[in-house]
């Protein structure tokens, strides 16, 4: 596991089409535990599947539970289109999981589940006495220079062009 830093870190400039995914689940009926379970337990499933396989496109991945009974991961992938091959693969476990699920699951009364997925611009990252988190661990750190030091400066920062990727460059 990465050791704390002493100092205040920014993020690397991600590549172009580098993308935020969040996913989460929400238990409706805490009692139904066979209907809910099951659903919580095809996540870290996922995320061991993903982390053997970086080939995949996964960058970091984070799994976060709130005490209102729902749980989320954060994670940050190369681009949207590797997360959406993922989806889609039916060799990997996303797939069977959510047939499964949109099967099992038709009233959906039991437990609820989102995903949001952003392609990152504009945006400004900061931490301090901790390893990298979030966007720092996915795409490098980097310490807080003169021109970092605020969030405005961090934004001003993230509109510089980045090097495109083979997912954002017009086809030739």
């Amino acid at each position: 596991m990465p050791r704390p830093t002493a100092i205040r870190m920014t993020n690397e400039p991600p590549p172009a089409g580098t993308a935020l995914f969040l996913i989460g689940m929400k238990v409706t009926k805490p009692w139904h535990l066979r209907a809910w379970l099951s659903v919580f337990i095809a996540m870290p499933r996922m995320l061991r599947y993903l982390q053997a396989h970086p080939e995949a496109g996964m960058l970091s991945a984070r799994l976060c539970a709130s005490p209102d009974a729902s749980f989320s991961v954060v994670s940050y992938w190369r681009s949207a289109t590797d997360l959406q091959r993922f989806a889609a693969d039916p060799d990997a476990p996303h797939l069977p999981a959510w047939r499964w699920f949109t099967k099992i699951y038709a009233d959906r009364d039991k437990v609820g589940i989102w995903h949001e997925t952003y392609v990152i611009g504009d945006h400004e990252a900061i931490s301090s006495g901790m390893p990298p988190y979030g966007l720092t661990a996915a795409v490098g750190a980097r310490p807080i220079e003169p021109g970092t030091r605020t969030a405005a400066g961090r934004l001003r920062q993230s509109t510089h062009p980045r090097p495109p990727t083979a997912d954002t460059q017009e086809p030739g």
